[in-house]
């Protein structure tokens, strides 16, 4: 007489693609269905999951985890650059994939602290746009722009901004970003008086190679009382013209505001503008000028205005 055999005998047979079946004296014989074990490992495999489509690519992991660790490069900085310059790598990953892999604790080096801030879905409530109130007659409102500009076709037209630091400290941080190539200049400046952005203006004019009429061919402000002197901006710059956004309307400056949000990673809210060095703004400028962009399909702002 077969022995009667438990419920967790049953299971760990059929996990093996066994059964019993009952010979015609009631005794019991074990045997294995081979299209019953093929469907059990089946079973067995989906439940592990798909394999890591990184595979073994030790060479790839290491680039990301130096990318992000080392020269704080987003994920689709990373994947975009690579693409852009056909860099030899056994696998290839899409942005969403990495970002997977990053959640999900793959990489050991990585995690999502060491990832951008996501941006906030929500839309923006824009004002409605009041018409420019200039208190320099000299400047001119946005809308007379260019139109090289305002399509971006030619480079030399730039955007400008003050950064500012912890409150109660005065040195702010001059940002000139130029819109074609999203060249970005940063300069130290003392205070937000127009006396000193203008200084500024022409310590980074100093700084830069080639004919000034060339590289600066119009800047672009808002009504800020420290950009208010445009005949002062365009002699510190040696520029054609100078322009006025709206009001409540910084998105008519997007580039600057753009290039603000990156320099702010390394200058965050409340940082004392003051302590900084020219050397370390220097570092920093460099980093953002040779940071593949996905407007520039991933190429540097540096790449574009060389």
């Amino acid at each position: 007489m077969t022995p009667k055999r438990d419920r967790r005998t049953i299971e760990r047979e059929l996990a093996r693609g066994l059964t019993t079946l009952r010979n015609s004296d009631w005794t019991e014989r074990t045997v294995y269905l081979a299209d019953v074990g093929q469907r059990k490992h089946g079973e067995a495999a989906a439940g592990k999951g798909r394999g890591l489509k990184i595979g073994h690519d030790h060479k790839l992991a290491r680039h990301i985890e130096d990318k992000i660790k080392k020269e704080r490069w987003s994920p689709d900085a990373i994947i975009g650059h690579i693409e852009a310059e056909s860099l030899p790598f056994e696998t290839k990953i899409c942005t969403k994939t990495l970002y997977n892999y990053i959640g999900g604790g793959i990489f050991a080096g990585i995690s999502n602290k060491d990832l951008w801030v996501k941006k906030d879905s929500k839309k923006r409530d824009y004002r409605k746009i009041r018409t420019v109130a200039l208190n320099d007659k000299s400047g001119k409102s946005i809308a007379e722009r260019l139109k090289e500009a305002d399509e971006r076709t030619e480079c030399g037209h730039w955007e400008i901004d003050l950064v500012i630091g912890k409150q109660g400290t005065k040195s702010v941080i001059l940002t000139l970003v130029e819109r074609k190539t999203r060249k970005a200049l940063y300069a130290l400046v003392k205070n937000k008086t127009q006396k000193e952005v203008a200084a500024a203006i022409r310590r980074l004019r100093r700084r830069v190679k080639g004919d000034f009429s060339a590289v600066f061919k119009t800047i672009t402000a808002d009504n800020g009382s420290e950009f208010l002197n445009s005949e002062a901006i365009r002699k510190a710059a040696k520029c054609e013209e100078g322009y006025y956004a709206h009001p409540y309307s910084s998105w008519e400056r997007g580039s600057n505001e753009n290039g603000n949000r990156i320099l702010r990673r390394f200058v965050p809210e409340g940082t004392d503008i003051g302590k900084l060095t020219e050397r370390e703004l220097q570092r920093i400028e460099d980093w953002v000028n040779n940071y593949p962009r996905k407007i520039l399909a991933y190429q540097t702002a540096a790449q574009m205005a060389s």
